[in-house]
């Protein structure tokens, strides 16, 4: 265990005070704007998908379940398990698809801006050297594409496990393995890894911290 004159336990002791400061702030005040921007990117690229439309995108429905109308790609429209999601009657002709609706309770979107206050913590705590300003506002840039990629993600799967589209198989496997790194990891682990990538002083503090130098005692004869 660091002794608590090391720069690592000042360091985990500055980061443990900040990071409920930041999840104070993040949950009454930035919280807000955070879906918002969220919201407002993800619906620009679900509308720049194949297939997308005007109608695709992203609204809140009254118990602040969010509604994502995603476009669906020729491609994947007329596989069967679609087909038959949709309605279709064996030997029936294809049925028209464009896209699928589903809404996802509020939660999840808020869950995947939980990041923001954890990379905030830890840049604050961490030393301030010269591009600190600027190191910040990237790694919070990183962090609301990641936010929306992970969105996007989780919806993807759900839409395929709701029409049974990856039914088993090693592409299954796959796909459940993504969305519980998706779910279950990134969110914990992408904020440390973008501040120990972005913050050089922290890496320094952390790994490559001296140990304290000790005075020595000179014996008088």
């Amino acid at each position: 265990m660091p002794s608590p004159a090391s720069p690592q336990f000042r360091f985990l002791l500055r980061a443990s005070a900040l990071l409920l400061l930041m999840l104070t702030l993040w949950w009454w005040l930035l919280l807000t704007p955070l879906l918002a921007a969220m919201r407002l990117s993800s619906a620009v690229v679900l509308r720049l998908l194949p297939g997308g439309s005007a109608s695709s995108g992203i609204t809140v429905a009254p118990n602040t379940d969010w509604i994502l109308q995603v476009p669906i790609p020729a491609s994947i429209a007329t596989q069967d398990a679609v087909q038959r999601a949709f309605g279709r009657p064996p030997g029936a002709p294809p049925v028209k698809v464009r896209s699928f609706k589903i809404a996802i309770a509020r939660q999840i979107p808020i869950f995947f801006t939980l990041s923001f206050p954890l990379f905030w913590a830890l840049a604050l705590a961490a030393p301030r050297g010269p591009h600190f300003w600027r190191s910040l506002a990237t790694g919070t840039l990183l962090l609301s594409a990641l936010a929306m990629v992970s969105l996007l993600v989780y919806t993807a799967y759900s839409i395929a496990t709701n029409i049974h589209l990856i039914a088993a198989g090693p592409a299954a496997t796959l796909c459940a393995a993504v969305e519980y790194l998706n779910v279950n990891v990134v969110p914990y682990v992408a904020p440390l890894m973008l501040a120990l990538w972005l913050f050089a002083e922290l890496r320094s503090q952390i790994f490559f911290a001296a140990p304290p130098i000790r005075a020595a005692h000179v014996s008088k004869r």
